[in-house]
């Protein structure tokens, strides 16, 4: 009745963690960098982030269509958006160990850049850190999809069609 598919979706899985861990490790050395050369308090650093988790998704999106028959949208999509949820907890985690317990003098210079009346700025920093990161690995797989799509404006096809016009 059911049909079991578990060497697939294992592989995905693994993949999708793996590159998950890569991207995680990627931005988490970035920030390191950044910071001991004394640019984490500028925030429009944090675009090459973006840049981070595009090359993981296009690398995780790469192993889930390597050895696909059939081109499924659903399957990169999701892959994606697991990899990019699972590094950007990661990341989350760290910035939150690094900005409160190993580096608190740059959490206060990240709350003199942002103006936000009142108290939990804290809290503000890291959902604004986990929300950048959860709308990037859902934007980014459906940026990056369309170029593992087979194009289906080949002559071949054409001629199969027949338009109207020849």
């Amino acid at each position: 009745m059911y049909e079991l598919r578990s060497k697939p979706i294992i592989m995905k899985t693994t993949h999708t963690i793996k590159y998950a861990l890569f991207m995680a490790s990627a931005l988490i050395i970035y920030f390191i960098l950044i910071d001991i050369i004394g640019y984490a308090g500028q925030s429009y650093l944090s675009f090459f982030n973006a840049i981070i988790v595009g090359a993981g998704i296009y690398f995780v999106l790469k192993d889930v269509y390597k050895n696909a028959n059939k081109f499924k949208y659903m399957d990169g999509f999701v892959a994606g958006i697991k990899a990019g949820f699972i590094a950007t907890i990661l990341y989350t985690i760290f910035m939150a160990i690094y900005l409160f317990e190993i580096h608190p003098e740059l959490c206060l210079e990240l709350k003199e850049q942002v103006a936000i009346a009142g108290e939990g700025i804290e809290a503000a920093l890291l959902l604004f850190i986990f929300l950048s990161g959860l709308a990037t690995s859902i934007v980014l797989p459906l940026v990056i999809l369309p170029l593992y799509k087979k194009s289906w404006n080949t002559r071949d096809i054409r001629e199969k069609q027949k338009p109207l016009n020849q």
